[in-house]
């Protein structure tokens, strides 16, 4: 058999996609993060409006009441 060397370019090459690819996925999973953090968010705020939404249609029956009774 014959030694065959493997050429420091082919190396580099390797190594460099390597740590392009963690870097890369490093960088995915903070963006998913990010996003898994605002949809918290925009649940909470839904939550929020849903509440309101309801409120404001209890006191607009009890302000329909009201003008009923005032009559």
């Amino acid at each position: 058999m014959q030694n065959q060397k493997v050429p420091i370019t082919v190396i580099v090459t390797i190594a460099l996609q390597t740590v392009a690819t963690i870097w890369w996925l490093a960088k995915l999973d903070l963006r998913v993060h990010m996003h898994e953090k605002l949809i918290e968010q925009s649940n909470g705020l839904a939550v929020t409006v849903y509440r309101l939404e309801e409120r404001v249609k209890s006191l607009s029956e009890e302000l329909d009441e009201f003008k009923a009774n005032s009559k």
